[in-house]
């Protein structure tokens, strides 16, 4: 997550295959000399909601390693009182929080970070994982 990463592309929006209310985009970061850093991509998906304070929006930061696509970073968004994240022991998370590796969840407080928020949303998940952009979100909402 620490390592300087840059991304040119201005991100395009398809539909997923499964769910057609998901947004999906997805990017390769670059390092500083533009040069794809190897087996690591960005997916970003955003729920079209009815009711913008229902919103979801997931924003992960991925590693392919031998063949296994494995969770460097991802924050999710999602309203303070829905139910977000099931616990290892049961126990349920809401609201905002966001997975550092496979194992940390941490909740979110940042007011900001919040549904009808997605350009404040991005720019948090782009500072988690250093990530200068001078593409545009394109915002699909």
């Amino acid at each position: 997550m620490a390592v300087p990463k840059l991304c040119a592309a201005s991100f395009g929006w398809t539909e997923r295959d499964n769910l057609a209310d998901l947004l999906l985009a997805l990017a390769q970061p670059e390092d500083e000399t533009g040069a794809i850093l190897p087996g690591l991509t960005m997916q970003l998906v955003v729920k079209r909601p009815v009711v913008v304070d229902r919103c979801l929006y997931e924003f992960g930061l991925f590693q392919l390693e031998h063949g296994v696509r494995r969770r460097v970073f991802q924050l999710n968004v999602s309203p303070a009182n829905k139910r977000s994240h099931n616990g290892p022991q049961g126990g349920a998370d809401y609201g905002p929080h966001e997975h550092v590796g496979d194992g940390a969840v941490r909740p979110i407080t940042d007011p900001d970070i919040a549904c009808g928020r997605l350009a404040l949303a991005f720019a948090h998940y782009c500072k988690r994982i250093n990530l200068a952009i001078s593409g545009k979100l394109n915002s699909p909402i």
